[in-house]
């Protein structure tokens, strides 16, 4: 904490993202959902090359649900919007790393 009389430090932050924009208590649904994947399958398994339809296709399925008003996915016991981030995650980090088809 800065007293009055102190001389802020110069900072060059412009264009860079703005991380204190983020709720990161919100995004705790979606590593419970990565939790529920490393044990389904193995942890990371989702860095690997995915098809982009199957990923776009799994987030349509759980937003139809959420659609037709069920919240919380049978299978892993989680809310469907929190798997709908994950996939969106996956997709963007397929999209930013050319690691998709």
């Amino acid at each position: 904490i800065m007293s009055n009389n102190e001389e802020k430090a110069d900072r060059f932050n412009q264009g860079k993202p703005q991380w204190s924009l983020v709720d990161f208590k919100s995004l705790e649904p979606l590593v419970r959902v990565l939790e529920f994947g490393a044990l389904k399958y193995e942890r990371e398994n989702w860095k690997k090359r995915h098809v982009k339809s199957e990923l776009l296709d799994s987030a349509m399925r759980h937003m139809a649900a959420m659609i037709d008003g069920e919240e919380i996915d049978p299978e892993s016991g989680l809310p469907h919007s929190a798997h709908i981030m994950c996939n969106m995650m996956f997709y963007n980090y397929h999209f930013i790393n050319k690691k998709d088809e």
